[in-house]
């Protein structure tokens, strides 16, 4: 019995470490999940060529963890594409992305429950494998099933299109291949900005929407080659193959990249830009290529509501006079979905006027304004006020008033013709606050002027007293030369004025020194050597000493 227990406890033994060893193999060389297998902790998937890389990822400095796909062997991780966007896990090492016997996809929390699930069904039991491809499509399949593909990743992108990628619908369910960016670099979940497709009869175009209503901007439609109001893509040497691929189950557009050594991706950021990126090796990063709209204030409602874009300035997205961010660790996260709320509610009866308005100076206006058949921007103040959804009311041409959230407003410069003023409506407590802090602000303003002002009075007045100060010349020490600027001697020879004779290599002009020692200055010409002439003179006449001559004091270069 002794020797079986052993024999048993060496099997055993060897056992384990045969599954931990298959376990590290999988784990570095697998780009395949068969039924029954899963990734747990540190455990990836590796592209055959071993271009991208499946597993649990963290974005940033969060603490959640998501499954993902990225580059596997550029320097900084560039996920491409994410499972869990919505529902993220707090351990990896306890939780399983597995493929189930029926071909269905799940990840699994450290409670066994799912979280997310590719919802596939293969209708051959136990014969499903999810395949990562070198183009980061992740693919369950069944060589035995008629459908053949069961499920794939690039028919559910989600911030991302990638060369072979699918961006467009399902003609069918009308599902949509559409790209939604994330609410920040830290968070995966879907935010408000998304990349749709536009059927217009015959013709498609992209279309980037805020909220799925609010269109900001549009391709133009597809003529075959390019985007009408994209025409810059056929100049695109990263990009080639663009193609409108439709069927009876799927119309969608795809693309290849047109350098082999190089990467490509589009994506559509958490600015609510779509931008393009290229990797070269010579490059060491990420280089940004192209993008629409060109202009962050463009993306409609960025800053969320209640707030204001100034294109110029940073940040880039302030709340308005009398309101603060609604979620401050979201705006350090440069999400700013959820905008802004008042500081003080407002004090509306409908009856008596207990609000006031906040002018602000050279806006561009939110869009859906309300127009109010009214003769004078008093009365235009005054049916605003009435109404207690009325948050802000302009007067140009004609009255307009903004009921709701303000969304889109935009600082623009002073001297843009375009921008109006925008009145707020503003708690009269807040309006009082603004008006003691604009107060101050003007005050310190003013002192702070006043103290710059006078530090240049200052600084003129000594240059003046130093540019008029009494100019004494230097005295020779000892028989030596003494360099005199060129203003002394003009002011000693009051500008040269009194010529006492000429000769062959320049003129001689009477002078006075201030301490009334009369002197001649000679001024050279014709040199031809020019300093190295000049200097040879010097030394000639420095080195003559004769009673009845005069002695070289000094010179000007």
């Amino acid at each position: 019995m002794r020797i079986i227990g052993k024999k048993t406890w060496f099997s055993q033994c060897f056992l384990l470490f045969f599954f931990l060893f298959l376990n590290i193999q999988f784990s570095k060389e697998s780009d395949t999940l068969s039924p029954g297998q899963s990734l747990s902790g540190n455990q990836t998937l590796t592209s055959a060529g071993g271009i991208f890389e499946l597993g649990f990822f963290t974005p940033g400095n969060s603490q959640n963890y998501y499954i993902g796909i990225w580059y596997k062997t550029l320097p900084n991780q560039t996920v491409v594409w994410v499972a869990n966007r919505i529902e993220p896990l707090s351990d990896h090492f306890s939780s399983e992305f597995k493929l189930l016997e029926d071909g269905n996809l799940v990840l699994l929390n450290q409670s066994g429950a799912a979280v997310w699930s590719t919802n596939s069904t293969s209708t051959v039991f136990n014969s499903s494998t999810a395949k990562l491809l070198d183009n980061a499509n992740f693919v369950i399949s069944n060589a035995l099933d008629s459908s053949g593909v069961i499920w794939q990743s690039f028919d559910h992108p989600t911030n991302h299109w990638l060369p072979g990628g699918k961006l467009g619908y399902k003609n069918k369910t009308n599902e949509g291949m559409t790209l939604v960016s994330w609410r920040s670099p830290e968070n995966p979940a879907p935010s408000l900005f998304s990349l749709d497709i536009a059927r217009n009869g015959t013709g498609h175009s992209y279309l980037l929407m805020w909220n799925g209503t609010h269109q900001y901007w549009n391709s133009g439609d597809w003529t075959g080659k390019i985007f009408t109001l994209v025409p810059e893509l056929q100049l695109n040497f990263y990009v080639t193959n663009m193609t409108l691929v439709s069927n009876e189950n799927e119309s969608y557009f795809t693309y290849t990249s047109a350098m082999p050594n190089a990467f490509t991706r589009f994506v559509l950021e958490v600015t609510g830009q779509l931008r393009q990126y290229v990797w070269q090796e010579s490059f060491g990063e990420w280089k940004f290529f192209w993008t629409r709209p060109t202009q962050q204030c463009e993306v409609y409602a960025f800053c969320g509501p209640f707030s204001v874009c100034n294109q110029k300035e940073e940040p880039l997205c302030v709340c308005m006079e009398g309101f603060k961010p609604k979620m401050e660790e979201y705006w350090k996260l440069e999400d700013h979905t959820d905008g802004c709320v008042r500081n003080a509610p407002l004090q509306c009866d409908g009856i008596e006027k207990k609000d006031r308005f906040l002018v602000m100076r050279s806006m561009y206006f939110p869009d859906n304004p309300e127009s109010l058949a009214v003769g004078s921007v008093e009365e235009c103040e005054s049916a605003c006020l009435r109404n207690c959804s009325c948050n802000a009311f302009a007067y140009d041409n004609g009255c307009s008033i903004w009921k709701g959230d303000l969304f889109n407003l935009r600082q623009l410069e002073s001297d843009d013709e375009t921008g109006r003023d925008f009145h707020l409506r503003s708690a009269e407590s807040e309006l009082i606050q603004t008006r003691v802090k604009h107060k101050s602000d003007k005050t310190v303003l003013i002192v702070c002027a006043a103290i710059a002002g006078f530090c240049v009075l200052c600084v003129l007045v000594a240059v003046i007293l130093w540019r008029r100060r009494p100019t004494v010349l230097l005295e020779g020490v000892d028989g030596s030369l003494v360099p005199f600027k060129y203003r002394q001697l003009r002011s000693a020879t009051k500008n040269f004025s009194e010529k006492l004779g000429e000769g062959g290599f320049g003129f001689v002009f009477k002078g006075t020194l201030p301490n009334s020692t009369a002197i001649a200055v000679k001024e050279l010409k014709n040199l031809q050597q020019g300093e190295k002439q000049f200097q040879a003179e010097v030394k000639t006449i420095g080195m003559i000493q004769h009673i009845n001559l005069v002695q070289l004091r000094g010179f000007c270069v």
